[in-house]
């Protein structure tokens, strides 16, 4: 199990820098799109706020080549060597300050053969290097500052994606963690009572006994594979409740009496694991044991539009303000916390008084299924074929 949550871990953990870390061609990409636009604008002002001389056609075609220049010679050797980390200072300061002279010198010579401009003489030459070089440092610093800023930033989310995965995954080893804990309190009261059950029964009805037996191995062996599992489908949690039911029956006997009622249609609906057992387990303890002429248990599930289900556990047992207090509320305050944890204010839990008695809980859950679903629902509906829906189930009675 812990290694499978592992497995989880790293899986969601490459699927995170996946999506923040983006290809070497996408940044080159970017910056390419940033350094034209900041080479117009320093065309622009030279132009017509600086009055280098030159047509606005000239000084555009200077700033865009020798921008280009520097930005080949600064950026791809970062993104080749860095890739979408943050650069080490002094090698990358070390390799501005080489390719700026040079993209200068490269983009100079570059906008002589596309204007096809003529020679000039060395002192208008030196001139005009002089003049590029200190547009070409003031471009580059803003260029590097910018880079910088923004790899620090993308350095900082991807931290905050991380951590936010490392806290996704510390709230789901708690949510376990929780349902652990609660099996561990279900099942020690529970089998406490069936075996003292199973020991009477041998005396008394071997044959019962066996079937007993038999039910209480099926329920422990689909309950250990529940604690293991982050969802299971409704057809799957009725089942167990099923088999809870049928247990519970031979140890009430006449007393207890349930009714289960699942459209095929939700069937394969998925839902947190060990969710309704707590709430079917507060009826039995709670309202059915305590009334002396026993009662029924209704768990039932009905679609709530398009993208809710509602599952509802109603007795008619002895009802609120009737019992002896029996119990710490651990069971419904742990199903509250789970629903809070994985849907928030998508689910809701209401408890309300059953008429004639008894009480009504209702659960509302966000509707999911599973990704690859089968088109048919016939494993569904084989569940009520041995009791039909809407109908309460022959048991033996001990």
């Amino acid at each position: 199990m812990a290694a499978n949550a592992r497995l989880a871990n790293m899986n969601a953990m490459e699927r995170c820098f996946a999506t923040t870390i983006p290809s070497r061609l996408s940044i080159l990409s970017r910056d390419l799109l940033f350094v034209v636009c900041m080479n117009t604008v320093i065309a622009v002002s030279l132009n017509y706020g600086f009055r280098t001389g030159g047509t606005l056609w000239h000084n555009f075609v200077y700033s865009q080549l020798i921008g280009m220049s520097i930005w080949m010679l600064i950026d791809i050797p970062r993104v080749l060597i860095w890739w979408n980390d943050r650069p080490r200072r002094w090698p990358f300061l070390c390799l501005a300050v080489t390719a700026v002279p040079m993209g200068v010198l490269l983009g100079s010579w570059a906008t002589r053969v596309v204007l096809d401009l003529p020679p000039k003489l060395p002192a208008e030459t030196g001139e005009m290097l002089r003049m590029c070089l200190v547009v070409g440092m003031l471009a580059s610093a803003s260029m590097i500052y910018f880079y910088w800023s923004r790899e620090k930033l993308a350095y900082l989310e991807r931290q905050a994606a991380l951590d936010a995965l490392q806290r996704e995954e510390a709230e789901k080893q708690l949510v376990r963690a929780q349902l652990m804990a609660l099996q561990a309190q279900i099942e020690p009261h529970f089998l406490f009572n069936s075996l003292a059950n199973l020991d009477g029964l041998i005396a008394t009805d071997p044959r019962a006994a066996r079937q007993l037996l038999q039910r209480l191995i099926g329920f422990l062996r689909v309950s250990l594979a529940h604690t293991r599992a982050e969802q299971c489908t409704l057809r799957q949690e009725f089942e167990l409740l099923r088999s809870y039911l049928e247990i519970q029956s031979m140890r009430f006997g006449a007393r207890l009496d349930y009714e289960l009622d699942l459209p095929p249609a939700l069937a394969e609906v998925e839902i947190p694991p060990m969710l309704i057992q707590p709430l079917v387990e507060n009826a039995v303890t709670h309202g059915i044991e305590p009334c002396m002429r026993g009662g029924k248990i209704m768990l039932s599930a009905r679609a709530m539009g398009d993208n809710a289900v509602q599952v509802s556990i109603a007795d008619t047992g002895i009802g609120f303000g009737h019992g002896k207090g029996k119990g710490s509320g651990l069971g419904l305050t742990h199903v509250r916390e789970r629903l809070a944890r994985i849907f928030g204010a998508a689910a809701s839990m209401q408890m309300e008084e059953n008429t004639p008695r008894g009480v009504i809980v209702r659960l509302t859950l966000p509707m999911t299924r599973p990704a690859t679903a089968p088109a048919s629902p016939a494993p569904a509906a084989a569940a009520p074929a041995r009791q039909p829906a809407g109908a309460a189930p022959a048991m033996p009675r001990p």
